[in-house]
């Protein structure tokens, strides 16, 4: 976090460079000039962000949420269909589809409750890891499809998971997304990239963590639109940076697609390739971890000082 004077400073350069010319600067009679505090915020002088603040952020955020829960519905039927069927590259092209759509929701997870265990259906915890009678959902279906290359070993999961994903949409109209839980995700989902997609630990049969992490990008940069007008007043260099570390990121991804869009396996990917991308997911997961900070919805706390003088904290 940038010093208040130095901050200040940056932001006097950046007003003094911006020109006069148009046809307010023409008029005779103009307002007296603001004072450089009054147009740019920094910490140290800024509101606090109180819970309010974040209501019509995470209602943007639901509406997204639900979209896209729609979304993976049909992806879903479209999975249910290619099972059904016996053609497992159609029923392999669906899962990915559809699991990529539910990685990019990742910052309402912590509101999905028990629906989330049993749609995402990870082998963390599990008594006997994926031999367990608990372990269902998307990367029991991964297992079947990718693991062992069998229709009908997914065949019992699929209808269970079309269930489960029509349940979590109902739901999310109710849902209650916590103001402090929502402003930590924007950069949480960037850090689990880190230890659980690009590690390979998600997505061990299928290696889809090139899929994943374009869907997590994509859920954190509508976590992040929705906070940009709280974050711009605040700290107005912080957004550049954020913004330039996604757009790297995202242009490397681009970058690795294939001609037809799909992206290659994580574990198939040269070494070269994969210290980049690793590299560009922790500069932006280190930009992001910034945000929380400046719009924290928590009141200040008094702390006391070395010689016992209550301050603001």
């Amino acid at each position: 976090m940038l010093a208040v004077a130095a901050l200040t400073a940056l932001a006097g350069v950046a007003v003094a460079g911006c020109g006069g010319g148009g046809e307010e600067s023409s008029t005779t009679a103009q307002a007296a000039p603001s004072k450089l505090a009054d147009r740019v915020l920094v910490s140290g002088a800024n509101p606090t962000v109180k819970p309010a603040d974040l209501a019509g952020p995470i209602a943007s955020y639901k509406r997204h949420v639900a979209a896209e829960l729609r979304t993976m519905e049909g992806q879903v039927r479209e999975l249910q269909d290619a099972v059904a069927a016996g053609k497992l590259a159609a029923a392999r092209r669906a899962w990915l589809d559809a699991d990529s759509t539910y990685e990019s929701i990742g910052a309402a997870y912590g509101a999905f409750g028990d629906l989330d265990a049993r749609i995402n259906g990870e082998t963390a915890g599990l008594p006997g890891g994926a031999a367990s009678p608990d372990f269902i959902g998307l990367h029991r279906i991964e297992l079947a499809l990718f693991g062992r290359g069998s229709v009908a070993d997914a065949t019992p999961y699929v209808p269970r998971l079309a269930a489960d994903v029509r349940a979590l949409r109902r739901k999310v109209p109710a849902m209650r997304i916590e103001s402090l839980e929502y402003v930590l995700r924007g950069h949480e989902v960037v850090e689990g990239a880190l230890d659980l997609q690009l590690t390979g630990r998600a997505a061990p049969w299928s290696s889809d963590a090139l899929v994943a992490l374009a869907a997590n990008l994509r859920g954190t940069r509508v976590v992040i639109g929705t906070l940009r007008p709280l974050i711009e007043p605040r700290e107005p260099l912080l957004m550049g940076r954020v913004d330039r570390s996604l757009d790297a990121l995202a242009k490397t991804l681009r970058g690795l697609a294939r001609p037809d869009g799909t992206m290659p396996r994580w574990d198939r990917l040269p070494a070269g390739e994969k210290t980049l991308v690793a590299g560009q997911t922790a500069a932006a997961a280190e930009e992001l971890a910034y945000v929380p900070a400046v719009v924290d919805p928590r009141p200040l706390l008094p702390v006391r000082s070395a010689i016992g003088k209550v301050q603001a904290e």
